[in-house]
Order: C-alpha cells, then structure tokens, then sequence
C-alpha cells in the first residue's frame, strides 16, 4: 500500500488557489460578455451577479464588482457615448467588460470591472430602431406625417410631456413670454418620459389628442441619456404618431442620433424652446409678410389709380363729345317722329269720329225701335194683370188669414203653458215658508202683540209671549232676557 497522500485544509487550499490566480492575472485583465443577473449600489460601488446561459438554461455564474475608484473613469467612458451607468447596470442586460479575475479564501472567485464596452447595448438600441423604422416603410407610416398640412397660423397646441420638468416648463414659458405672439391655447396631456410605462402613456396621448379640436401637437422631453430616449423609438408611439391627422412637432431636446420619433413626426425641433420658437416664429412670418403683401398691394392700386385717372379723363371727354352729337341727332330724329306721329293722330280721330257719328245714329234708332216694342208688350200685360188681379188678391188674402190664426193659436198655447209653470212654481215657493211646513219639522214661532220676536222693538220685560207649534199655543210672560253674542 502506498504511503498517505498528502492532506490540506479547506484554508490552505483557497490559499493556494488565490496565489495562483494572483500570480497568473493579477496583472492581466481580460475582456468577457456576459449578462446580468442582479445590480446592487452600496456606498458608491457596484454589486453584481453576472451570469451567462444558454437555451434559458445557466452555463455559467460569477460576482462582479465596480469600485468606486474605478466608478468616474467608467462613467464618463458612458458619457461619450451619451449613456449613463444606470442605463447599462440594469438586470437582464448583456454587456461587455474589462475584468480581472479575483479570487478569496473566505469569498470565493470574484470578477473586478475597470472598463465597460456599451457596443452591444448601443447595438441592440440602433438594431431596434432599424427594425422598426423597415417595419414603419412597409406598412406606409414612415412619410405619412410629412404628407399633412402644417399651416403657419397653430394656435391650438396639445402639449404630450411631463408637467414641472425642465423641457416641459421651457416649452411653457417660451410659448408665453415671446414679443412676437402669445394668444395660444394649450391642451396639456400629462405624461412619463422615462418609465416603460411611459410607452403606452404617450401613445394614448397621441391618440387622445386627436380627438380635440387642436391645430397640432407638440412632444417635448428635456434631454437624456441615450437609454433615457430609447423609449422614443418604440413601434408603438412611432406608429400613433404616424397614423395622427395631426401634424406633430417634436422637441426631445438632444441633438444627435435622433430618436425615430424625431424622422417619423412632421417637424423636429432640436429642443422645447426652440419647438416653441417654432410656432410663435411662422405666426410673426406670416404676420410680417401679410404686411408687406398688404402694403405691396396697397402701392399698386395707388400705380394703378393714378394712371387710370388721366385715362379716365381722356376718355371721358370723348366720351362727352361723342354723347352731345348722339343726343343732338336722336333729338332731330325724334322731332321728326313727334311731327309724323301728331299728323297721323289728327287723321286717326277724324275717321274715328266719323264712325262713331255713324254708331250713334244707328244705335240711337235701334233704342227707339226696342222702347217702341216694349211699350206695346207693357200694354198687353196691364191688361192681363188688371183681369187677374182681383182673384189673386183674395186668394192671397184668405191663405195669409189662416196662418195668422194658426200663429196666434199656437202663441197663445206657448204662453198658458209658461204661465202654468210660473204658477206651480210659485206654490212651490209658497209652501216652502207656510208655518204649518215649519211646525210639522218640530220648529216653533214666537210672537209678542202678534209680531215675531225678531221683529219686536223696545223692552220685552213682563210682556205676554205666545208660543205657536203643529199641536197647540203657549202663553208665557217674559221674565229674563239673554242676548247671545
């Protein structure tokens, strides 16, 4: 049996191991992509968890560090590429890093990150917008928005940001504050630039706004990193701002790589104000050159006045002289007229009076010859009438006797009848107030020297009161008297 193999300790191995791997890269560091799992900050350094997989399945795992030693030279690497570490340091992002291998007896293998390398990143970004701006060209959105009529008078302005940031107060402020124009009305619709959430928010911004009765809609953001913009580059508010029917105009407030939403809109504006700017600027051009026209116009007609003023009077002298000889020749033509036309008068009631004179004999004699005839007719009626006139009187006569006998007859019974009622109806009344009525309802009368009480004037003291009812008189002497109130 060979002798004992030789035994360590748990210690002196790991000793072993980081002597090792101090010796072999202590001095060597090693560029490596991986993605992360976990992000944790803790007094200016860096914690990571960075892994690698493969089918969703992990392949591989190790801690990462950043010290904050090595914090500012990696930051302001990211800044030139318009990124913050918050942009990169995010879990489920892939990145590529500068490593040194670190390994401890207590803490195990560690990886150390002294330089971050953000191509992946910035091409996963430009990748992105690439795929979305082809997808944009084929279903006919990417040069929609450049087809719209933006006028130079947009006074009604839907404003898509963020209340009380940087970008949206400056938008605010230069839209009130110019010297040029300032009568615009804003509709604000509230929003997040800068979560996730803020994709969806921003597209039912764009959608809400046109639905109001706005000229256009401005979108401002006051800058950012490149992460911090990226989310101006998803299909979703790219494609609500493609399909708008209102012009957009956007200010997002950085100047290179523009985001997609910056090639899509109609106008892009480098920043709010100058977006701003943009707005008050095409009402004041308008405004300036509406004068100008006005003034232009305003010189011609002048030109044109006073060159049609001697042409005027130039022609209006021909004009005179012209209208005198017509006048002067209608007025001979018309002399003539009225001597030809008196002549043919004249004849014309000499012949007309001649017929008439002929009329008149004629009709005179025909009046005479009809009244002749019907004095002849009348002669023979006189003497009919007075033949017949007797009979027909008496005949008339006996017929109108009748009737009047038959009126008088049926007048006379009308008025009996009306009579009688009157009568029954007074009976009526009569019987209404006979005592004996009264009586036979169990009321009584009362009477002094045959009056009724009610009637009776002066003192009544010991005065012989008789009492009537149905069945017999009460005679009583008055001794007290109550008056009732």
């Amino acid at each position: 049996m060979s002798s004992e193999a030789k035994t360590y300790t748990l210690t002196q191995l790991h000793i072993s191991i980081e002597n090792w791997v101090r010796k072999t890269f202590s001095v060597k560091s090693v560029w490596i992509t991986c993605q992360i799992a976990k992000a944790n900050e803790k007094n200016g350094h860096y914690y990571l968890e960075l892994v690698d997989s493969k089918d969703g399945v992990r392949t591989a795992q190790a801690k990462g560090m950043i010290w904050r030693t090595s914090f500012d030279s990696i930051q302001n690497h990211l800044a030139s590429f318009d990124l913050k570490p918050n942009d990169i340091l995010k879990e489920g992002l892939e990145i590529k890093c500068l490593v040194t291998v670190n390994f401890h007896k207590v803490f195990g293998m560690s990886l150390v990150i002294s330089q971050i390398d953000p191509s992946i990143l910035l091409g996963d970004i430009e990748k992105q917008k690439a795929e979305t701006r082809i997808r944009l060209e084929k279903e006919g959105l990417y040069h929609r928005q450049k087809e719209l009529y933006f006028g130079p008078v947009n006074k009604r302005i839907a404003l898509i940001g963020s209340p009380g940031t940087s970008g949206f107060e400056d938008f605010i402020n230069e839209l009130e504050r110019n010297d040029i124009f300032t009568n615009f009305i804003v509709k604000v619709f509230p929003v997040g630039v800068q979560s996730q959430e803020a994709i969806q928010e921003i597209t039912n911004a764009i959608q809400e706004a046109n639905l109001y009765n706005v000229d256009a809609i401005a979108i401002v953001r006051g800058g950012g990193s490149k992460m911090d913009l990226h989310i101006f580059n998803s299909y979703s508010i790219c494609s609500a701002a493609a399909r708008s029917q209102l012009p957009i105009v956007t200010g997002i407030g950085h100047e290179s790589d523009a985001c997609l939403i910056d090639e899509v809109a109609h106008t892009r504006m480098k920043t709010p104000t100058a977006a701003a700017k943009l707005f008050y600027m095409n009402i004041g051009v308008f405004a300036s050159s509406l004068s100008n026209t006005s003034k232009h116009v305003q010189l011609q007609v002048r030109e044109l006045l006073s060159q049609s003023s001697g042409e005027l009077q130039f022609y209006s002298g021909i004009l005179y002289e012209r209208v005198d000889e017509i006048i002067q020749i209608n007025d001979m033509i018309l002399q003539r007229q009225v001597g030809r036309l008196q002549y043919s008068f004249k004849t014309y009631l000499s012949e007309v009076k001649e017929v008439l004179n002929e009329s008149l004999l004629l009709f005179q004699y025909q009046v005479f010859s009809d009244i002749q005839m019907e004095l002849s007719q009348l002669d023979s009626v006189n003497g009919f009438i007075g033949q017949n006139i007797e009979s027909l009187l008496k005949e008339i006569a006996s017929k109108e006797v009748q009737q009047v006998k038959d009126l008088l007859f049926i007048r006379a019974q009308f008025v009996l009848g009306s009579s009688q009622d009157y009568l029954e109806f007074c009976a009526q009344k009569i019987g209404l107030i006979d005592p004996n009525q009264l009586f036979k309802k169990g009321y009584t009368i009362s009477t002094i020297g045959g009056k009724d009480i009610n009637q009776v004037k002066g003192d009544l003291m010991k005065k012989e009161m008789t009492t009537h009812s149905s069945g017999y008189c009460v005679l009583s002497t008055v001794k007290e008297i109550i008056i009732k109130k």
